[in-house]
């Protein structure tokens, strides 16, 4: 009988053995996907500040933006965002306001835009990518006062329309490595830069399918690798608050059904066309707006259509 017991003890202790044996080999490398897949958060000091409300665009504030030469040399563009954009990795970018514009898509930001000459706007624009934009032209400077210190490196200055709010923005001057159209020259019908190159069918397709894809996997570090950002932007762009819930809403503009149907491109711009379904069932003859950036597509905008 002591022997039975004995025998039955060691049995016990050598399944025991076993499991633990098991457990202690799988968990390192389950503790290892974890902490492969967890993002470290990205701060910064917020470099703008700022109210906007107006009956149609909607009630927001303000806390990060881009401010880069405009083309020609006619002023410096400011655009500021309600939502960080991860500001200081794209200003030094070869196209920040290409990033800009898709980081503030992929968030679904309100935004301002004013482009300063001498610390003057003509121009005051503001918009939410997916709810509608509007512009406003003043010559006498009646609606809105706006100023900039003299700086090489830095935008530093203030915007206060008097109806609806104004900013406080300090941002690096970006140096674009070439050239982008801004907001205002964009609701002007200037929709890109004649010199340009015509974008081709095959490579903006590659980019929509790379984006889709990645979208629908809501792979946040696949869709901006797709889209040309490097590793440095992408780890801290994954590293902003509420980027992942942004990111859950912006998959649902991307159709699960359908191909690219019709292509449309003029110099420096593209749009794709494509008709099917999304993940809720609904159907939807989208527009895709790649803008080239050197030799990548950078996805600026969606015009969603309901059928």
């Amino acid at each position: 009988m002591r022997d039975l017991r004995l025998h039955t003890l060691a049995a016990c202790i050598a399944a025991l053995a076993l499991c633990s044996c098991g457990k202690d080999e799988s968990a390192p490398a389950a503790v290892k996907k974890v902490a492969e897949e967890k993002v470290p958060p990205y701060t910064y000091p917020a470099p703008v500040k700022g109210h906007y409300k107006e009956i149609n665009i909607g009630e927001f504030d303000v806390v990060d933006g881009i401010a880069y030469p405009a083309t020609g040399g006619r002023g410096t563009v400011i655009y500021v965002t309600s939502k960080p954009i991860a500001s200081p990795v794209i200003a030094d970018s070869a196209c920040p306001m290409t990033e800009a514009r898709m980081l503030s898509q992929l968030r679904n930001a309100s935004y301002l835009e004013v482009t300063l000459l001498k610390g003057i706007s003509k121009y005051f624009g503001a918009g939410t990518p997916f709810d509608g934009s509007s512009r406003e032209d003043d010559v006498g400077g009646r609606y809105w006062k706006s100023t900039m210190k003299t700086d090489p490196d830095r935008a530093i200055g203030t915007v206060v329309h008097r109806q609806h709010g104004g900013f406080d923005f300090d941002l690096p001057l970006s140096s674009p490595k070439v050239k982008e159209v801004s907001e205002a020259d964009r609701s002007r019908e200037i929709r890109s830069d004649l010199t340009a190159p015509k974008p081709t069918e095959q490579p903006v397709t590659a980019a929509y399918r790379a984006v889709h894809d990645a979208a629908l996997k809501k792979n946040l570090k696949g869709l901006l690798a797709a889209q040309g950002f490097d590793a440095k932007q992408i780890a801290a762009i994954r590293g902003l608050d509420g980027i992942d819930a942004d990111l859950a809403v912006y998959a649902d503009r991307f159709l699960t059904t359908g191909t690219p149907g019709e292509f449309t491109a003029s110099p420096g711009t593209a749009y794709v066309r494509v008709g099917g379904v999304n993940a809720k069932g609904k159907k939807f003859a989208n527009y895709y707006h790649f803008a080239p950036c050197g030799d990548r597509f950078v996805l600026v905008s969606i015009a969603e259509n309901p059928q």
